[in-house]
């Protein structure tokens, strides 16, 4: 079963938002470029702006959480690239994150807003964890048999009830 993952108006602000400052400071680099009798360095510093910007914003869409999926042997993170899969027999507890547990939430190696948050965070009462999140609600516990700490956001919370069912079994 597939449960989607929408995103939530601060993911869609911050979003909107870097992307028209990208497109701002890419036009501005495109115009350097274009204009006449410019330096090779010059159009080397501006092309490597414009080539950085469309990368960053190319990884954050492509890694972004689309979706979730169970099936009867685990459950899947769905990105554009890089679907992440995680077998109900390596999962040792599901649950999910009480109020207040990511409080001071800090951001060591992910993205914070730019189509989602994703990668590594860490917060005091859960440690270090990935997240796999499109918003600020639903946020779904997994720790794994290795102690690596997983947090997924889906829409329908009712995919918490089917995780636990689904570890059980195992």
């Amino acid at each position: 079963m597939t449960y989607s993952a929408s995103t939530d108006t601060p993911v869609k602000v911050i979003t909107t938002a870097v992307l028209v400052l990208f497109l701002f400071i890419g036009q501005n680099n495109v115009r350097t470029i274009m204009s006449d009798h410019i330096d090779k360095s010059v159009v080397l510093i501006h092309g490597s702006i414009l080539l950085f910007l469309i990368i960053t914003a190319l990884f954050c869409y492509f890694y972004a959480p689309q979706s979730y999926t169970l099936d009867e042997t685990g459950f899947s993170v769905n990105r554009i690239i890089g679907k992440m899969n995680l077998k109900f027999d390596d999962i040792e507890q599901v649950r999910a994150v009480e109020e207040g547990e990511m409080n001071g939430l800090i951001r060591t190696f992910g993205v914070g807003g730019l189509f989602g948050y994703f990668g590594k965070y860490y917060a005091n009462r859960i440690g270090n964890m990935t997240l796999y999140a499109t918003q600020r609600k639903n946020r779904i516990l997994i720790i794994t048999k290795q102690h690596k700490k997983i947090v997924i956001t889906p829409d329908d919370l009712s995919m918490l009830e089917k995780l636990e069912q689904g570890v059980k079994s195992w």
